[in-house]
């Protein structure tokens, strides 16, 4: 196996003779008792990443932690979240409700939709929580009856990606508003009643460069301290949003979170003091951060084709990960059951969508393979399953959650029969 991957392996992963296992178990008997593909989440190490994470930026002050849920809304895993004492980002009404059942109070909840309907507006502001307006003009449509709390999402005019380009700041950017449009949002939002603001950005997604974090508070911050002097209000929470990487690819570094944290709160504190704020409390919201390394995809080979390339095909595809074939994302691959065994063959790795695009690892190198080998895609815990899909009429995986030795299911393995619930057949059709 490739040294660099044994050497990310997190605590909660081991090669144990030769074989992967996962806090403790088997990576082999867990794809036997419970089927491929299947994600297998460590409940250790979403901790670990949430109080790593949280220490780093709360030791110098006030901070809250939104966990991004679109990146895995497991109730089980949001429940994990909940109990660390974490706040709750929803970006649809699915996750708000998801968040309500994993118990999380309203005064927790944000709402990050952008583009909504009236329908799902609405949903929003009867939960009861603080939304977060990707449209300042949308103040227009807040009832009567407006909320105390509101958020804007600035677009600052800049943004940042990882490997994948993901960037959603700018001009070609759909989310967020101006810095001027904003400004009357707010003094229309004050004039109407709404007693406690809060700004919000986010740019980018999976960076690890240590120094744009910094970089892109002090925009936010200059921000938030002309739009305070220009409104007159004070501002409860400032949200510097999310796009914390992790390492995937060869030669990526984990990023100096410890450094990164110290800087952002050196430059909030600093133009805070320099606009004359009221201290507000700061925020940010990993997703990515706190459960990409936690989750293992694992798959069985099912059949090996031999031509000019050499093609493995798995149980697992672009329906299941959809991040290699969207994005050319790319994700750490071991043998399970040959972790000693040197890299000696290259490969394609596949599913079993029709689309050519429906290829999980291009030109790897892995230890020699076999029919019935079980291969592991690491740092599969955020947009993976949230992303999957049935297409090609493939039902989705099942979901295991592992804790001191023991596995769970936390979501059963869909069945072709799931496949055609909801459908209804006129009678005029019927055979």
């Amino acid at each position: 196996m490739n040294e660099e991957i044994k050497q990310r392996l997190g605590d909660h992963l081991k090669d144990v003779h030769g074989i992967l296992h996962i806090e403790g178990i088997s990576a082999v008997e867990l794809a036997d008792a419970h089927g491929t593909p299947v994600y297998v989440t460590s409940e250790s190490r979403i901790r670990a990443n949430y109080r790593r994470f949280f220490s780093a930026f709360s030791r110098h002050g006030a901070f809250r932690l939104y966990y991004a849920a679109k990146a895995n809304t497991n109730l089980s895993i949001l429940n994990i979240i909940r109990q660390e004492g974490g706040y709750i980002d929803c970006s649809c009404p699915a996750e708000i409700l998801a968040a309500s059942l994993s118990g999380f109070q309203r005064e927790k909840m944000l709402y990050t939709g952008n583009y909504n309907s009236t329908e799902e507006f609405l949903y929003a502001l009867d939960a009861g929580i603080t939304i977060n307006l990707d449209d300042a003009s949308m103040v227009d449509r807040l009832p009567q009856d407006v909320p105390k709390s509101l958020c804007f999402r600035i677009n600052p005019g800049v943004g940042k990606g990882g490997r994948e380009g993901l960037v959603f700041a700018g001009d070609d950017a759909k989310f967020g508003s101006s810095e001027e449009t904003v400004a009357m949002g707010y003094s229309k939002a004050k004039a109407l009643g709404v007693e406690h603001f809060g700004i919000h950005m986010m740019t980018g997604s999976n960076v690890l460069d240590p120094e744009y974090f910094p970089q892109i508070t002090e925009r936010l911050m200059d921000i938030a301290g002309r739009i305070a002097r220009k409104t007159g209000i004070d501002f409860d929470f400032v949200n510097v949003g999310g796009g914390f990487g992790v390492p995937y690819g060869p030669g990526e570094t984990e990023l100096p979170l410890e450094e990164v944290a110290k800087k952002v709160v050196s430059v909030f504190k600093a133009k805070t003091s320099e606009y004359g704020l009221k201290p507000p409390v700061l925020a940010a919201e990993p997703g990515r951060y706190i459960v990409a390394d936690s989750t293992v995809l694992l798959a069985k080979v099912c059949h090996i084709k031999r031509a000019k390339k050499t093609f493995v095909g798995v149980d697992a595809g672009m329906n299941t990960l959809l991040r290699p074939a969207l994005y050319g994302a790319y994700h750490p691959v071991v043998i399970a059951n040959k972790m000693d065994d040197p890299d000696s063959t290259t490969v394609n790795i596949c599913g079993q969508v029709c689309e050519n695009t429906d290829i999980l690892a291009k030109d790897r190198r892995i230890p020699a393979v076999q029919e019935g080998d079980i291969l592991a895609f690491l740092n599969a815990g955020a947009y993976g399953y949230a992303m999957s899909s049935q297409y090609n009429n493939r039902p989705r995986a099942a979901e295991v959650l592992v804790s001191d030795g023991k596995a769970e299911l936390i979501r059963r393995r869909e069945t072709i029969l799931d496949l055609f619930q909801g459908q209804t057949i006129p009678a005029r059709l019927l055979p």
